[in-house]
């Protein structure tokens, strides 16, 4: 009999030591958040508003809002409908840009093929875009489209790339 009760006062004990590590470290994470917000606020103006939730970050400003996600791992629901997917490669993160009438959409992507971006500038050109410009050395390249108030950058190279769209009302 006292063997069970040393076994379960054991078991609790462990129990509420690893409840107690995990609320330490969860308000340690918690507060480190709330000291970077206040520095990055601190550094933009007093009327920033900035949120900092594990791999996202939120600011506002009078300006507008930036929004960086590293969970989003898929093409942005927001783009504009005429731009086609980038489907290249893994999406490893989104940032977002709403400043006045402009948005903007930052697509960050890994193991993309390196003929990814002849390959997507024949889709751009296809969907009507037109191509401002294209640089190739090696492996990757950049290339620069527009159509209408809709405007595209894709820099690609080495497995990465990154594809930028703005969108101007």
């Amino acid at each position: 009999m006292k063997i069970c009760n040393n076994l379960y006062f054991n078991f609790v004990m462990m129990l509420v030591c690893l409840i107690s590590l995990s609320i330490v470290f969860q308000s340690c994470k918690r507060t480190s958040e709330k000291t970077s917000e206040k520095i990055i606020e601190k550094s933009l103006g007093d009327d920033a508003e900035v949120d900092i939730d594990d791999e996202k970050v939120v600011i506002k400003t009078d300006e507008g809002t930036f929004t960086t996600d590293a969970t989003m791992n898929s093409w942005p629901k927001e783009a504009p409908s005429e731009v086609p997917e980038f489907k290249y490669g893994d999406v490893i993160g989104v940032t977002t840009q709403e400043v006045d009438e402009a948005k903007n959409w930052v697509v960050i992507f890994e193991n993309v093929p390196a003929n990814a971006l002849q390959e997507y500038k024949e889709t751009l050109e296809s969907e009507g875009f037109k191509i401002n410009f294209t640089t190739t050395a090696g492996t990757g390249g950049h290339l620069a489209a527009e159509k209408g108030k809709i405007a595209i950058m894709l820099m690609a190279g080495e497995g990465n790339a990154t594809v930028t769209i703005g969108f101007n009302n």
